[in-house]
């Protein structure tokens, strides 16, 4: 059976296309039984996905296999793009106008104080101004896949959850601001150039302006089909998946590709992108349409899911791998704090925020402990971070982030389940 397997990755003339698509299975099947075990000892199945996933990637890169991981990357773009549908699919008007001052104020108090307490470590330990100020504003974001996929899996209902789900769409939006303008200040430290306020904002606006409207016009589309489809028509689940799928990948497609406008190229996100779009249809068809339209997707996105958790685990170690030349002691430090500093400003930033809105006791309580995960987002601030900064800072900044995010990944789906439970809104 080894052999076997020897030969079907090395064999000549075999196309890296199903060396991955093997890896694929494996990651699948190994990560569906993971989430299996990890549930019968009482732990969230998205931590087993990411441990099997360390296991894989630690075996690919003893193996040398290590860079088909890379050519899955498409795989988790398409999973976190219906992650975000699903939290936009979430965010009727109607509720908001109940939540919508409360979640806006906690959101940019937890976001600001995460980035300023962040910060404040780093720079007591010796960091310098620019690696503190781009690893500050990577500390806003939050991973919405474990919090979306664990209050959909428990059917969690309550106050935390409804403060919750839109929380996390919205704190990517002011992330990226925060970070597009901590960036520029960091390069315009390094670089010693002046920089003007519409410069720092210039980017960011437009990246969310664009997302805004593409996810728009995506989602008026997608409503518009979806109206047109009877509900007596036995074909409407076909029809729900197929434009549903269409309308994810399409807003997926666009943002990681932009738009070039002449000789100007927009970024789009990858998260605001899709949510948007999932909150355009939600808000234009009725209640019971959106629900068959979830539960045709629902179905769909499930092994997606587990190979966007599975792979999150392998892709951590083997871009980890492939850094050298590292002062590993001082990387140990600088993470440390990172990760610690991140916690106590969401902690400290949610309950202040909460306190200060009135919010429910759950609310106050718990809601921070669900902020800590941190994946996709960070993962491409910190990317983007490495290509701006030259030399260390950059490889720095990827380095911690990436172990960072290994940590918050294996415990922050702990403390989401751990919160909702004692929030009494995971129903038996």
């Amino acid at each position: 059976m080894t052999i076997l397997y020897f030969n079907l990755l090395s064999s000549a003339g075999e196309s890296t296309s199903y060396q991955s698509l093997l890896v694929l299975g494996v990651i699948l099947l190994f990560g569906l039984y993971a989430g299996r075990w990890f549930e019968k000892i009482k732990l969230p199945h998205i931590t087993g996905y990411i441990v099997v996933g360390v296991m894989i990637g630690l075996g690919l890169e003893l193996l040398g296999f290590g860079h088909l991981i890379h050519d899955l990357s498409i795989v988790s773009s398409v999973a976190l793009g219906f992650i975000a549908y699903g939290i936009g699919t979430e965010l009727r008007f109607g509720k908001l106008k109940k939540s919508g001052k409360e979640v806006v104020v906690i959101t940019i108090i937890q976001a600001v104080a995460a980035a300023v307490f962040t910060m404040f470590g780093l720079l007591v330990i010796g960091i310098s101004l620019p690696v503190a100020l781009v690893l500050g504003a990577i500390a806003t974001a939050t991973a919405p896949a474990p919090i979306m996929l664990l209050t959909r899996k428990y059917r969690a209902k309550g106050p935390l959850t409804d403060t919750l789900l839109p929380l996390v769409g919205m704190d990517d939006a002011v992330g990226i601001v925060l970070f597009g303008v901590l960036l520029s200040i960091a390069n315009s430290i390094n670089t010693g150039a002046e920089l003007s306020v519409k410069e720092m904002l210039s980017g960011p606006s437009l990246e969310l302006l664009f997302s805004l409207i593409v996810g728009i016009l995506v989602g008026l589309l997608f409503a518009f089909i979806m109206r047109k489809t009877r509900n007596r028509d036995s074909q409407k689940e076909e029809v729900f998946l197929g434009v549903g799928i269409f309308a994810v990948f399409l807003t997926v497609a666009l943002a990681n590709m932009g738009l070039h406008i002449g000789e100007f190229q927009i970024h789009l996100s990858p998260i605001l992108t899709p949510m948007i779009m999932g909150v355009a249809l939600t808000n234009n068809v009725s209640k019971v349409k959106a629900h068959d339209i979830s539960e045709s997707i629902e179905g769909f996105t499930g092994p997606i899911l587990i190979a966007f958790f599975t792979i999150a685990g392998a892709e951590l170690i083997v871009a980890f791998a492939g850094n050298e030349n590292v002062d590993y002691g001082m990387i140990a430090g600088v993470t440390t704090v990172y990760i610690l500093f991140r916690i106590f400003g969401k902690l400290l930033g949610s309950y202040a925020g909460a306190k200060l809105m009135n919010s429910h006791t759950s609310v106050k309580n718990y809601l921070g402990i669900c902020l800590l995960p941190q994946a996709g987002v960070a993962l491409g601030m910190a990317y983007q971070a490495k290509t701006d900064f030259v030399g260390e800072d950059g490889v720095t900044v990827l380095i911690v982030v990436l172990i960072a995010t290994l940590v918050y990944e294996l415990f922050g789906p702990i403390g989401v389940k751990y919160s909702l439970e004692k929030a009494g809104e995971i129903k038996a």
